[in-house]
């Protein structure tokens, strides 16, 4: 009995001096880390700035445009040298001016009637629609651009049957210190009734164009001119025999060119 016990105490020792085995690399137990959480961070909001509409500004009034209706009364800016109030009328024609045609000269200052109202400053035109139609020397009827009896520019619708001249038709004329400065532009024209008619200035340049329908103009003829051109308006006379003839005018429209 005692050998028994003595042979296992042998072999219990024997046991506990044996070398715990060597794990299999490849069995080894690999710990992998709980993942770390990546925080994405919540999108900041942008910001759309508002839009301001870009406004596309209205066209700018011209600041010297007008235009005469000619109803029952003039605008007060008009004025009349050596008035015969015989000799127009709001009433005769309802809805035109109506300037009988009488003798005289501007630049000789025998004429009746002439009408005038302040020029705007820098370049402009002026425009009309004129019903006359002139039948003998050297009746006139059109537009003006004046500094004063001696010096002005005038434009419009006339009859000349002098050597040179057109007969019935479309003239102007240049006065500088009171004489005619050549050329006399004239055209031939006496087909329609009534006929636009425009006398423009760009610096010292004096443009005469006409007009049967507004829309197509060509060109009479043109000056330059040094004189200083206070005033515009509307012109008649130069009658030389006859009787008076009537000229009517529609409207009269002036406006700022660049």
């Amino acid at each position: 009995m005692q050998k028994s016990l003595l042979l296992i105490a042998m072999i219990l020792l024997s046991a506990c001096s044996i070398a715990p085995p060597t794990p299999d690399p490849s069995e080894q137990i690999v710990i992998i880390p709980s993942a770390t959480p990546t925080i994405i961070p919540s999108a900041t909001p942008t910001t759309i700035p508002s839009v301001t509409p870009t406004l596309t500004p209205a066209p700018t009034a011209d600041p010297h445009f007008f235009r005469e209706e000619f109803l029952e009364t003039l605008d007060a800016q008009w004025s009349w040298v050596r008035e015969d109030p015989r000799n127009w009328s709001l009433t005769a024609l309802p809805g035109s001016l109506q300037i009988n045609v009488t003798g005289g000269y501007v630049a000789a200052r025998t004429n009746f009637n002439l009408l005038l109202r302040p020029a705007p400053e820098g370049n402009f035109q002026i425009e009309i629609q004129i019903n006359f139609r002139p039948a003998d020397n050297f009746q006139f009827a059109g537009l003006i651009i004046y500094e004063s009896d001696s010096n002005f520019i005038q434009a419009g619708r006339g009859y000349c049957k002098v050597t040179g001249c057109m007969g019935e038709g479309l003239y102007m004329d240049y006065y500088k210190k009171g004489m005619i400065v050549e050329p006399d532009f004239g055209l031939a024209f006496k087909e329609i009734d009534p006929i636009r008619l425009r006398l423009s200035r760009r610096d010292n340049t004096y443009t005469f164009e006409a007009s049967t329908d507004g829309k197509v103009w060509f060109i009479i003829g043109s000056h330059t001119g040094d004189f200083n051109p206070l005033q515009i308006g509307l012109v008649t006379g130069q009658r030389m025999r006859g009787n008076n003839l009537p000229a009517s005018f529609d409207y009269f429209e002036v406006r700022s060119l660049p």
